[in-house]
C-alpha cells in the first residue's frame, strides 16, 4: 500500500477532509454522534440562509456545514470540503511543504493550527469556526 501513490493520496485527502469537517463544526476529532448532532444543529441554525441572508455566501457556508456533518456522522464523502480547504488563506506554497505525502500534510496542518505564533495572535480566538 505504501507503494501505491493513489492510495496514499486518497488517505491523505480523507484525513484532511475530516480535519476540516471537525474545524467547520467546531468539534474534536473523536466526537460522538450526539456531540456531532448538537454541533450540526448549532451551526445549521447559525449559517442557515434564512437566518443569515439568502446570499451565495450563506448557501456555501450552510452546504459546508451539511457536508461536514455527513462526512463525520455517516462517512459520506463530500468534495466541497476539499475544495474549501484549498481556498482557505494559508494554504501552503508549493515549495514550503511536500504535499505529495501524508507527513507533509501533517506538518502543514500542525503549523497552520498549532503554531506558537498563532497562539499569541490576539486576533484569532480559540474555537472560532473556519467558515
Amino acid at each position: 500500500m505504501k507503494e501505491d501513490p493513489e492510495f496514499m493520496e486518497r488517505i491523505s485527502r480523507d484525513i484532511n477532509a475530516r480535519k476540516a469537517a471537525c474545524k467547520i463544526l467546531q468539534v474534536e476529532e473523536n466526537a460522538g454522534k450526539k456531540e456531532l448532532k448538537k454541533a450540526y444543529r448549532r451551526a445549521a441554525i447559525q449559517y442557515h440562509p434564512d437566518h443569515s441572508g439568502n446570499t451565495t455566501e450563506a448557501n456555501r457556508k450552510f452546504t459546508l456545514v451539511r457536508c461536514a456533518y455527513e462526512l463525520l456522522a455517516y462517512d459520506k464523502p463530500c468534495e466541497r470540503i476539499l475544495a474549501e480547504i484549498d481556498s482557505w488563506p494559508g494554504v501552503p506554497a508549493d515549495n514550503e511543504y511536500r504535499l505529495d505525502n501524508p507527513w507533509g500534510h501533517f506538518l502543514w496542518w500542525r503549523d497552520k493550527f498549532f503554531d506558537s505564533n498563532q497562539k499569541n495572535d490576539k486576533k484569532r480566538k480559540k474555537g472560532k469556526s473556519c467558515i
